[in-house]
């Protein structure tokens, strides 16, 4: 669950924020990408000091933050950096004879993944503002111009199993809540990356005395970051679609057994989507007692307004229309694996860094947000936002 509703957590800004909240899921946050440009046209004066991120959500919220553009030049130019994306831009598979010498080794190496992402590291230094040591200079240049009072990004502590955000923002202070903290810091390439790190997929990354990898793994509250620093509406784009009863109905006639694949896909989506999803639904019930309780009598509580946009098409489902092909020693592992009547699992999209697939989910998202057009101008009108906030965008 997350914090509740207030505008005065500590490191509240002044209680008139609105908080961009971005999720995970590997290839999919095209999708957020898609969303954001639609809200970069229609809305070029949309005012989003606060952004939060987690795993490849991070990526584009980092992308925003850093950003000196207006803000419908910076939607335009994430955009235009997910359209040029291919998969060698991701990840280097690994072969089998550099991981098994590393295994055979013994010691715990970065080399121990079946993916490296130094090709990612290197494409975003190109395009993020960074300075000698890797640090975003651009947040730190949008803070000083006014432009934002805040990024989070969210990692995983390897040795304490914490969810670490780190915060980089004007008048942010730590916090503590049980198994989740929050550290001001300055941001750098190497945050963004932690945020990212797939255990067993992509390597972890080593931050101050310590190794991080996907900040997805055990955040039970993806909304409390952006409480924390001072939001009062959020404004959040999930990569989970939802499905309908009949639909559901339909899935589980499914007659083949549950392969390992299909397992991993489970969880990747307990872990990285179906968490958000929970958090709103728990924040909009807070919500409804919070607004049954006379404004005087309340204090600093107050009622956080929540957006919730999500994909009208199954964006797992979508992704086996399209060949996966990785090579190393993860292509050799996928040989193995055949399909006979299920489609690819779900994790499947979250590394499908394909040039069709990617441009598929940036028209799905800006579409949906196109249709979503009125709640959307609704939210950054400041209009309160009914219980039925979060919107279901199938056609």
């Amino acid at each position: 669950m997350s914090d509740g509703p207030t505008n005065s957590e500590p490191g509240s800004s002044d209680g008139n924020s609105t908080g961009l909240v971005l999720g995970g899921g590997g290839a999919r946050a095209a999708y957020q990408t898609g969303v954001l440009e639609y809200v970069g046209d229609a809305f070029p004066r949309a005012s989003v000091p606060l952004m939060t991120g987690v795993s490849a959500g991070s990526i584009n919220a980092a992308h925003l933050a850093a950003d000196p553009g207006p803000w419908a030049h910076r939607t335009g130019r994430l955009t235009s950096y997910w359209e040029e994306l291919t998969m060698d831009d991701v990840f280097a598979p690994r072969s089998l004879w550099t991981l098994g010498r590393s295994l055979v080794r013994g010691t715990p190496s970065p080399k121990q993944t079946l993916l490296d992402t130094a090709p990612l590291r290197a494409y975003l230094a190109e395009r993020l503002p960074t300075d000698e040591e890797e640090r975003l200079t651009g947040v730190a240049e949008n803070l000083d111009a006014g432009h934002l009072e805040g990024l989070a990004i969210s990692t995983s502590n390897y040795a304490t199993l914490q969810t670490v955000t780190w915060v980089q923002g004007r008048s942010m202070h730590d916090w503590e809540r049980p198994n989740r903290i929050g550290c001001r810091t300055t941001l750098s390439l190497d945050h963004v990356m932690a945020s990212t790190a797939l255990p067993m997929i992509f390597p972890a990354v080593r931050l101050d005395d310590a190794w991080y990898g996907d900040g997805g793994l055990r955040m039970l509250d993806p909304l409390a970051p952006a409480i924390h620093l001072g939001a009062d509406r959020l404004f959040v784009i999930s990569t989970r679609y939802e499905r309908s009863q009949v639909e559901a109905n339909q899935a589980a006639r499914t007659p083949a057994y549950p392969s390992p694949f299909q397992m991993l896909g489970i969880l990747a989506n307990v872990l990285m989507l179906d968490v958000l999803e929970h958090d709103a639904a728990v924040l909009r019930r807070v919500n409804r007692l919070v607004r049954q309780i006379r404004s005087e009598q309340r204090g600093r509580l107050q009622p956080i307004d929540l957006l919730v946009l999500r994909p009208s098409v199954d964006l797992g489902a979508l992704a086996g229309e399209f060949a996966l092909d990785i090579g190393g020693a993860m292509g050799h592992l996928l040989d193995f694996v055949e399909w006979p009547a299920d489609p690819p699992p779900d994790w499947w999209s979250m590394l499908l860094f394909e040039h069709g697939f990617i441009h598929r989910l940036l028209e799905i998202g800006y579409n949906d947000a196109e249709r979503q057009h009125d709640r959307i101008e609704a939210f950054f009108a400041r209009e309160p936002m009914d219980q039925s906030s979060s919107v279901s965008l199938r056609s």
